[in-house]
């Protein structure tokens, strides 16, 4: 008797499943069992016990139906609660608690579950995405050898603009000598009007003993064009005036106080879940002498450890060129490899 009680139970709980899971009905006859859980940019996706998490393009679907309320957003703006049955005629009745609303498919402009928020009002909205990076790196026998390297940024950013808060620290030996002491500040802000066209304003603070830099301070602002922008790249070109403030660490240098033009390429590709790269760079003239330049350019490659977006390897490259320096080398090549933590 226990062994039939058992069946019973089971039997009633596939039963129970099946009477109040959703079904999608696509061109080709198919028919999905499972729970709709959004529709966004001509996308259903639909949650199957079979399957998993299914993406179906919304025009494949000829109609669908639902046991569990969700929010629909129609094609004329309409915002209702409710549950969706199709008709013979391929129509959808979305039945709410005080009305029922005859639509089709296509009318359907997005819909969401109770709890969740309109996808377009949170791809609109401004969030904020922080980094904390770091590498540590040495070696002992014939040389001495230890790198410190560390990056902290804050990032809020909507469809139209971003404000970034950076600080990053570096520090190196070999042999007893300092061979790396470099610390970086920097904040910059940059809206876009329209999709294409913007502005952008920047300042940095920097300390470089080992470059010859005691102290220097930048401040640019200008204009902004994205050639690209979508979900899965952008890339912008900046091109602006500025001010750049320079104590050199060599006794009897003179100090550089001018204003310059500054120009940058900024490029961000992602690869599905696979991979972010990433490229910068930047060149920085002076107005009164343009033999007297900086050059800045990073290339690197985020890789995802585990599933999660929270945790991150970065391998990458970072050039930068010095015209006036009293260090050895004008150009100064760096290679890294850092461990990421990064939250929302």
């Amino acid at each position: 008797m226990r062994f039939k009680h058992l069946a019973f139970i089971i039997a009633a709980i596939f039963f129970a499943q099946a009477v109040i899971a959703d079904t999608v009905t696509t061109r080709d006859g198919s028919v999905l069992n499972g729970t709709v859980t959004l529709i966004d940019k001509g996308i259903i996706h639909i949650d199957t016990p079979f399957a998993g998490k299914l993406k179906l393009k919304q025009e494949e679907v000829v109609f669908f139906k639902t046991e569990s309320p969700l929010v629909f957003r129609l094609k004329d703006g309409v915002t209702t609660p409710g549950t969706v049955t199709p008709k013979k005629d391929g129509s959808l009745v979305i039945k709410a608690e005080s009305e029922a609303i005859n639509t089709h498919i296509a009318d359907i402009k997005a819909s969401w579950t109770p709890d969740k928020i309109d996808p377009e009002l949170e791809r609109n909205r401004r969030k904020w995405k922080n980094n904390f990076a770091f590498d540590l790196n040495g070696r002992t026998g014939n040389i001495d050898r230890f790198n410190l390297g560390m990056e902290l940024d804050f990032r809020l950013k909507g469809p139209k603009d971003e404000l970034y808060l950076g600080f990053d620290y570096e520090q190196g030996e070999e042999n007893g000598n300092k061979i790396s002491d470099r610390t970086l500040g920097q904040i910059s802000y940059e809206h876009f009007g329209n999709k294409k066209r913007g502005w952008f304003i920047r300042s940095t603070l920097e300390k470089d003993p080992i470059n010859d830099v005691s102290l220097r301070f930048t401040n640019s602002s200008g204009s902004s064009y994205r050639l690209i922008n979508n979900d899965n790249q952008t890339l912008v070109i900046r091109n602006g005036l500025g001010y750049r403030f320079t104590d050199f660490e060599a006794a009897g240098s003179d100090k550089e106080s001018t204003a310059t033009f500054e120009t940058g390429l900024f490029h961000t590709l992602h690869c599905k879940d696979w991979f972010y790269l990433e490229n910068a760079f930047n060149y920085s003239p002076s107005l009164t002498d343009l033999s007297n330049n900086n050059l800045a350019h990073e290339s690197s490659i985020r890789i995802p450890v585990g599933n999660g977006e929270n945790f991150w390897i970065r391998i990458g490259m970072r050039n930068e060129y010095e015209s006036e320096t009293s260090a050895e080398e004008k150009l100064d090549t760096n290679y890294y490899t850092q461990f990421i933590y990064s939250w929302k």
